[in-house]
């Protein structure tokens, strides 16, 4: 299952060192999101993936190898970005 960012979310963000922060204009609401959450909505700006290849990224941007743990922790990652309307199947 491919993902992409919500044309609403991509420049609406303000990274705050360990944290970000970002408006959505479709709900109204404001998101805190963690560090890891906020790179992986970053990657899905720049190009839109599914879980493995998500994790593919990050794993190198972590310096961490990627493994099974990390496939699913992207996938949680995912499924609570587009509960928040952030991101959407494409």
């Amino acid at each position: 299952m491919q993902w992409r960012v919500l044309a609403s979310t991509a420049s609406n963000s303000h990274d705050w060192g360990d944290e970000v922060v970002l408006f959505n204009y479709q709900s109204g609401a404001t998101h805190l999101l963690d560090r890891a959450a906020g790179q992986i909505l970053d990657q899905l700006t720049t190009s839109p993936g599914d879980a493995k290849s998500v994790a593919t990224k990050m794993a190198d941007l972590w310096h961490v190898e990627i493994d099974d743990d990390l496939v699913r922790y992207v996938r949680d990652v995912l499924i609570s970005l587009h509960a928040l309307v952030l991101i959407e199947r494409v």
